[in-house]
């Protein structure tokens, strides 16, 4: 096994002992919650920078968005963890434009680059959607990858924030609390748009194929 594996897996470990050491030992959930309101938006703030942060730092998004649900609730935590999410995917996306991308596409995966450059030669908006609700790549690979293709910046943005709707706000409804009714909607609703997206991707690769077949 690659080293940078065994360090992924190793980081996903600290973290989710540290979730189950915090949910144990810690502060119960509406005692967060008073603290985050009586803090107003500096709370908001706050989360938004340590989220950046801890994508950097390969904390586990599941818990960051599920974070998000326990500190604000429902509706306000979806708002800040798709937020959280897409501004540190547009952080990774110009780190690697513009300030370090030879180092960057010397770590990637072989073979990452040129398939995202093939993806973002059809349709940049419709790629990265694809890639954010069926994540067969790393999420900051995602990031860093398409940062190093001819992607614009918005197509990217919109791409990441529609793609990932379904997920976080599934793990942000499970942190709120709203497990009673609202989950189930939740999961089949990311089910339902993973399935899109499976099919959408099964598409392209037949009519790659006729393409190819044609010349």
């Amino acid at each position: 096994m690659r080293t940078g594996r065994v360090a992924r897996i190793a980081v996903v470990v600290v973290w989710v002992v540290a979730l189950v050491a915090a949910w144990r030992y810690g502060p119960d959930a509406d005692a967060v919650r008073a603290w985050v309101g009586a803090a107003g938006a500096a709370g908001a703030v706050v989360y938004l920078g340590a989220y950046v942060v801890a994508v950097f730092a390969l904390v586990p998004r599941p818990l960051l968005n599920a974070a998000g649900g326990l500190l604000f609730g429902l509706l306000p935590g979806l708002l800040l963890a798709l937020a959280g999410g897409l501004a540190a995917a547009l952080v990774q996306f110009m780190v690697a434009r513009y300030v370090a991308g030879e180092a960057i596409a010397r770590r990637l995966p072989p073979g990452v680059l040129a398939w995202l450059e093939g993806l973002t030669g059809r349709r940049a908006l419709m790629a990265v959607v694809q890639l954010r609700l069926l994540p067969v790549v790393p999420y900051q690979a995602v990031n860093y990858g398409f940062g190093l293709t001819r992607a614009g910046a918005l197509p990217f943005a919109l791409g990441t924030l529609l793609g990932g709707i379904p997920a976080t706000a599934a793990l942000v409804l499970v942190g709120s609390g709203g497990t009673d009714v609202g989950l189930p909607v939740a999961v089949g609703g990311t089910v339902a748009a993973v399935g899109i997206a499976a099919l959408w991707w099964l598409r392209s690769r037949r009519a790659a194929r006729e393409r190819r077949a044609d010349t």
